[in-house]
């Protein structure tokens, strides 16, 4: 998943907290995560056990920011559960030929007595865009005066200049029958528009008719373009014409969505159009592949042509078999980023209007856009209840911790894989303290310890209140349609689908690797200070090491302490001191370190460079940088116990390696149709900007690859690239 600042149009940096839900067609709640957003990406699995049965669910993605707005920035969509031995016995639904049409004025309004243009969309029952309908409109006369033909989507448009002395009939050819619908009534008095492209401009016609000229005449009305962050506006004002025509240069609108909304004197909304301007909208291509076959593997290579050297690839590839159902999606990452927020409507089929786009697809997009009307801000709502930040942006976890005391006290947080330790002091006649941005994964506690005295601590009795503490709901969500499947496979039940071998060995205790995980430690550390040499400490090191100033003597400083407190550091005997820092705090009474114990030392890191580690303040002599941890002394005595672990109510799901499941025989159409080969979420390009791949060799003579991401800098790849093996 990919979670983007709106305004900025680049990724997000600041969201963390990204929730997963699915529902099944009752919209109950079958499964739920809270997952970690990195960098503007977050990646999980949703195990299917026994909670799921064979039918349709909808998969919601969104964040607790989002429940502020009425437009569609959140994700959702339709996925199905098929079960291999439930196949044979669907059948495929048959619908009544029974169509749902309508006519969409441009602008809103279809105006009498002038030209208007109106868009036609045409779907059966289950919702689907029917294509190639052909339709003529006929007065009441029974004279055809115009007619139009949908496209593969159902949509359509034709021209009307209305006569407000008649009325209009539309028939629609239909599987050997015609179907009547009667156009409606249009207005007395109003304005609408009709929007053109040509060349680079787009040309914008408002007409009205005698009877609203002389109502409008000379009167200032505004054409406000916005795309959601950035507006503009242009004066509008009908003098002696019924029609007026304003030409603007693409490079004058918006990247992406533009939103005309024409406001009449007294700044009312009175017509609005959606424009999609493609131009500065940046995508990147993939090149030709290259493969190589292994013994029982394939390794492909993929280029990414045009990545700038400041470009950082975010990217996800699925590796499913060529002729795969199971990615019949509606959206890819372009038109849910650039064209769902703004409609009001689920758009079908969005993907088809940004994959190889050229002037048809331009053209049917734009129809489209003639058949949404308003868009998804709505102006009364704008004016009267604009948005208000009732729910919180969230960085992590938050909590309230209650204490059952008056007095001062003192509470460490102890470290833990995703957060140094924290101190917090209670003051007197207080009996709370709070904190945020904590990654809990997994059902992890916090472990809390009370500090009495410099020597002495205690299990701590805290009550702790976390926020967030359950997944949010959220009511924003625009109904999606079904995933619509021209064929059902027919599958013999008795048939084994699965490689189940698996299932017979015989699952070991869990081990844990702490080397693993000690390295990982240090390889964090690294990373803070990149020019400093770490010296971690173990439990030996702090047994045979005295106090600080003689471990300092030990690493090349001259160092001394007397009985007195003084304490001398010195790089050598003919250099300043160094810059001393314990626990990220700068030490400037360095009596604090006469007699240093280090029982309870963790690590210690040199840098002697000039410069401090955040390149803040100069040092001659480089520093020293101390970091102790107060449970190590206490780590191995199993008598006392001095940590209160509290569970957080709802924590971060761990993304989990993604195992690709193994078929018995991978030439079934079961696996041609609804097999994984692989997917990885997390996608490293090499030095030369490519995506490698190693997958399983199903033997099978075209795969096809679905590549996805997004670059900081705000470009985007969204390719079906189909590779040939054989």
């Amino acid at each position: 998943m990919y979670v983007f600042d709106k305004n900025t149009k680049k990724p997000s940096t600041k969201t963390t907290n990204v929730y997963a839900v699915i529902t099944d067609e009752q919209n109950n709640t079958i499964k739920e995560q809270l997952i970690w957003a990195r960098d503007g990406k977050a990646s999980g699995t949703i195990s299917i056990d026994s909670t799921f049965t064979n039918g349709n669910y909808t998969f919601k993605a969104y964040t607790n920011w989002m429940k502020n707005f009425d437009e569609q920035n959140l994700y959702t969509q339709s996925i199905k559960i098929v079960d291999p031995d439930q196949l044979e016995n669907q059948v495929k639904t048959t619908i009544t030929s029974k169509l749902d049409v309508q006519f969409l004025p441009e602008g809103g309004h279809l105006v009498a007595n002038t030209e208007n243009t109106v868009g036609v969309v045409i779907k059966d029952t289950s919702g689907y865009g029917v294509s190639n309908i052909t339709g003529r409109i006929l007065d009441n006369n029974k004279v055809i005066i115009s007619n139009f033909k949908t496209n593969q989507m159902g949509i359509g448009k034709f021209l009307l200049l209305n006569d407000s002395n008649s009325s209009y009939t539309v028939e629609i050819d239909f599987r050997n029958r015609v179907q009547s619908f009667d156009l409606g009534p249009a207005e007395n008095k109003g304005i609408n528009i009709t929007l053109n492209k040509i060349d680079s401009k787009v040309a914008l016609t408002f007409n009205t008719n005698i009877e609203t000229l002389s109502v409008i005449k000379n009167k200032p009305y505004t054409l406000f373009i916005h795309n959601g962050c950035q507006s503009k506006s242009i004066p509008i004002e009908f003098d002696n014409d019924i029609k007026i025509i304003k030409a603007i240069e693409h490079k004058d609108l918006f990247s992406g969505i533009n939103i005309f909304t024409l406001f009449n004197d007294n700044d009312k909304p009175i017509l609005e159009r959606i424009f999609f301007n493609h131009e500065g909208i940046e995508t990147l291509k993939t090149t030709e592949a290259f493969i190589k076959k292994n013994q029982d593997s394939v390794s492909i290579q993929v280029p990414i042509n045009g990545l700038r050297a400041s470009e950082i690839a975010q990217l996800s590839v699925s590796v499913l078999p060529s002729d795969t159902k199971s990615y019949n999606t509606d959206h890819n990452i372009l038109s849910y980023r650039l064209l769902q927020p703004y409609v009001k409507g689920y758009i079908e089929n969005a993907k088809y209007y940004f994959t190889n786009v050229d002037m048809k697809k331009q053209y049917e997009l734009d129809n489209l856009l003639l058949t949404q009307g308003w868009s998804s801000y709505n102006w009364n709502s704008i004016f009267n209840n604009p948005p208000q930040n009732i729910f919180e942006f969230e960085t992590g976890l938050a909590f309230v911790a209650n204490t059952n005391s008056n007095e001062e006290r003192k509470y460490i947080l102890q470290t833990s894989k995703n957060h140094d330790a924290q101190a917090y002091v209670v003051n007197q006649n207080e009996n709370t303290f709070n904190d945020k941005g904590f990654i809990v994964e997994n059902n992890d506690a916090l472990k809390f310890t009370e500090i009495v005295s410099r020597t002495k601590m205690q299990k701590p009795n805290l009550y702790l209140q976390f926020s967030p503490s359950k997944v949010p709901n959220i009511n924003s969500f625009l109904s999606v349609l079904p995933l619509q499947e021209n064929t059902i496979f027919e599958a013999n039940s008795s048939d084994i689908v699965f490689d189940t071998e698996w299932n017979k060995i015989e699952q070991l205790d869990e081990v844990i690797i702490e080397a693993n995980i000690e390295k990982k430690r240090i390889n964090e550390i690294s990373k803070r200070f990149p020019t400093g040499r770490i010296d971690v400490f173990d439990d030996e090191d702090r047994m045979h090491t005295l106090d600080l100033v003689t471990y300092l003597n030990t690493k090349g400083y001259a160092a001394q302490q007397d009985l007195g407190g003084k304490v001398s550091i010195l790089k050598s005997l003919r250099e300043p001191p160094p810059a001393i820092f314990w626990n990220g705090q700068r030490v400037l009474d360095q009596s604090i370190l006469n007699r240093f114990d280090m029982s309870d030392m963790d690590y210690i890191v040199f840098d002697r460079t000039s410069r401090q580690y955040d390149g803040t303040r100069i040092f001659e002599s480089g520093s020293i940088h101390l970091y102790t941890d107060i449970n190590i002394r206490f780590k191995n005595d199993k008598q006392k116990i001095f940590d209160q672990e509290i569970k957080a109510p709802l924590t971060f799901t761990s993304p989990k390696e993604f195992y690709v499941p193994k078929y018995v025989y991978y030439q079934s159409a079961f696996f041609k149709e609804y097999g994984v080969i692989d997917w990885i979420p997390n996608v490293v390009l090499n030095e030369s900007n490519a995506i490698n791949l190693k997958i399983l060799d199903t033997k099978s003579k075209q795969i096809k690859l679905f590549i996805k991401g997004v670059t900081n800098e705000g470009r985007y790849i969204s390719e079906e690239k189909v590779i040939t093996l054989n």
